[in-house]
């Protein structure tokens, strides 16, 4: 748990979107989720608000029923007009104090609430053809408000940080790093009796950005090149979009007869199976905020091969782990070849202590009381 200092005289009210709770595990709700679980405690110096268009998934119950929630399902408008039309109605009629946005946009009015929002990637600008057209437009037209409008910005990554600070040179001042946490998988039991043998392990939304279809291509042209190639392919994730006839190629099954097994929506304790048991962890985004799987590979001792980009310099050794081109499929040919010859353990110990849910938790609060104490000079 974070360690609570309360100096306030007054218990200022939070109100939060949790519409990422709706969706299963993914890395945007592990990450919210974990982050609730440590801050709406009967210590808390802050009290949370919780607010969403969607019924909260079945994962993330044991939040709603935390006796210190409050959480109001507040119309079924969609999303855009949730946030624009419900949401301000909410910060009045709850008479909040600040408002935390976790899908990167804030209502285009929130009167005089103070304003904190998540950023995790600005694909938008980055990989735009990755994003639906509707969540294109709505962050094109919208970031720059957000970003304007909001008091504190937390980055998910400092190379997150960097892309803002290109597109939005005065914001350094409000723009925060705070880096998600991981925490060890609990013991599991045997699953999966049809995967036997070594195998890489994959996780990620059936979306272009996830970048799987270059993944599948590579390894397919390796095995047809070296049929003994020592390793099968499973891929983990739920479905998404821009994808259809690669869902329906993994959702038929029709690749298991090369090597390539999916496996849809895994549950926690199947997911803690398959990072336990890989011989190495793949991760071939071609954008990330940050990349948690990677994390969780890594706590797990594995080796990783990751598209070379920038964020993942931040997580992962050039000394340990590879690096392939995101859309070269012949990089990646080379870097699953070597690893046949590759030591498939990290050669020390991974360093958790500073990638811990507590640390993420205990910045965040600290961020949201400290804009709380300063609100006189931020006051719109």
């Amino acid at each position: 748990m974070p360690i609570r200092t309360n100096e306030l005289k007054y218990k200022p009210r939070v109100g939060v979107d949790v519409r990422p709770l709706a969706y299963g595990i993914t890395g945007n709700s592990r990450y919210l989720a974990e982050v609730l679980r440590r801050l709406i405690t009967s210590e808390s110096p802050l009290e949370y608000y919780l607010y969403s268009n969607k019924p909260i998934h079945t994962v993330f119950y044991d939040i709603l029923s935390n006796v210190n929630s409050r959480f109001f399902m507040t119309g079924k408008l969609p999303g855009f007009l949730w946030l624009n039309w419900t949401i301000p109605k909410r910060i009045k009629k709850d008479r909040l104090d600040l408002f935390w946005g976790t899908l990167q946009l804030l209502p285009l009015s929130c009167g005089n609430v103070l304003t904190a929002v998540n950023y995790h990637d600005l694909n938008f600008r980055s990989a735009p053809q990755t994003m639906t057209t509707s969540n294109f437009w709505q962050h094109r037209i919208l970031s720059p408000k957000t970003l304007n409008r909001a008091d504190l910005v937390f980055c998910l990554s400092e190379n997150t940080r960097q892309d803002i600070l290109k597109f939005k040179t005065d914001l350094s001042p409000k723009l925060k790093v705070i880096y998600p946490g991981v925490e060890s998988f609990p013991s599991v039991r045997e699953l999966l009796r049809e995967l036997s043998g070594n195998f890489l392990f994959t996780i990620g939304t059936l979306e272009p950005r996830k970048n799987l279809r270059i993944l599948i291509d590579a390894y397919r042209k390796l095995k047809k090149q070296n049929s003994s190639y020592p390793f099968s392919l499973v891929i983990a994730g739920r479905l998404g979009w821009k994808s259809e006839g690669l869902t329906q190629l993994l959702k038929e099954g029709s690749l298991e007869s090369e090597g390539i097994l999916f496996v849809e929506n895994p549950a926690d304790e199947v997911l803690a199976w398959l990072y336990r048991r890989c011989s190495a962890f793949l991760f071939p985004s071609i954008h990330e905020g940050f990349g948690l799987p990677l994390l969780e590979a890594l706590r797990e001792g594995k080796v990783c091969v990751a598209s070379d980009i920038p964020v993942f310099h931040e997580i992962l050794e050039r000394e340990v782990d590879l690096f392939a081109e995101p859309l070269d499929v012949d990089s990646w040919v080379s870097s699953l070849s070597e690893l046949q010859h590759k030591k498939l353990r990290r050669p020390s110990v991974w360093d958790a202590s500073q990638w811990t849910w507590d640390l993420t938790a205990k910045k965040i609060e600290e961020g949201l009381i400290d804009l709380w104490k300063h609100r006189k000079e931020l006051y719109h």
